[in-house]
């Protein structure tokens, strides 16, 4: 008679062991095709790995990448632009979406802080205060962009201080040169020498030659986080919803902090 307890515990942990699938895992003969994925240009590198190994594990599949501002890709969903898969920099976008009914409740999966890009070896500015001597080149993203959302945070946050002098936001503003598409293309115009400044993510530093970063202080810094989630109108929504799994999953997780993403609380 002992020996039904012993045999009812290992049916019952067979049974777990067996329902409980890792949260980057689907079956294999499930996921096929093409599965589009729109994400904001500073994932670039990242996700150029996830769906490397996302099409390692699923032989049958192919990720079709689609880099640009969170606005931008935002807008294009909206429009009707194939996509599967939606991965925001903010939280403001993913919202312009799920308002439309396109996409399926997001997820938080990576984190990022605010950089300031210079050039190699540049003096023209050593420190977040320098930003507002008169005569540098600033260069900021569009209007609308996460980075730049995240950007008008900091200096307002500063300016309130008052850490840096009278109309600190205004001054800093008075050096804008250029407004880019995205974060990216900030990042590029310093790349160029045509810029001395542009507020970027730290992650697009640590992808980036000839620039170096200078720190955004944490007093004056932006909790910055990307979402993601399957879109409703896609074509290929099992493949969709894999990627996202996978995103979420261990694997995909270890490839963002690889790239200097931290992760959220699980």
């Amino acid at each position: 008679m002992r020996a039904w307890p012993v045999l009812v515990a290992l049916l019952v942990t067979a049974l777990l062991l067996g329902g409980c699938r890792s949260a980057d895992t689907a079956p294999s003969s499930a996921v096929s095709g093409e599965v589009i994925v729109s994400a904001a240009s500073s994932l670039t590198e990242a996700f150029a790995d996830v769906a490397r190994a996302f099409e390692r594990q699923y032989p049958g599949s192919k990720v079709t990448l689609n880099f640009a501002s969170s606005s931008a890709l935002a807008t294009q969903i909206s429009e009707g632009a194939p996509a599967d898969v939606f991965a925001s920099a903010d939280e403001a976008q993913m919202k312009a979406v799920r308002t439309d009914r396109l996409a399926a409740a997001p997820e938080v999966f990576a984190r990022n802080r605010l950089v300031i890009a210079k050039p190699t070896g540049s003096v023209a500015i050593t420190a977040y205060g320098d930003l507002a001597k008169p005569g540098l080149r600033i260069v900021l993203a569009a209007d609308g962009v996460p980075v730049d959302n995240y950007t008008m945070q900091s200096l307002a946050a500063a300016d309130r201080a008052g850490a840096f002098g009278v109309d600190f936001q205004a001054r800093v503003m008075a050096n804008v040169k250029s407004r880019e598409a995205n974060v990216r293309a900030a990042l590029t115009k310093v790349q160029l020498g045509e810029a001395d400044a542009a507020f970027v993510y730290g992650t697009d530093i640590a992808s980036a030659r000839e620039v170096e970063a200078v720190a955004v202080p944490d007093a004056y810094n932006v909790a910055t986080e990307y979402l993601i989630a399957p879109l409703t109108g896609g074509e290929n929504p099992t493949a969709g919803s894999a990627f996202v799994a996978f995103v979420r999953g261990g694997e995909g997780q270890a490839l963002l902090t690889r790239r200097g993403f931290t992760m959220p609380p699980r």
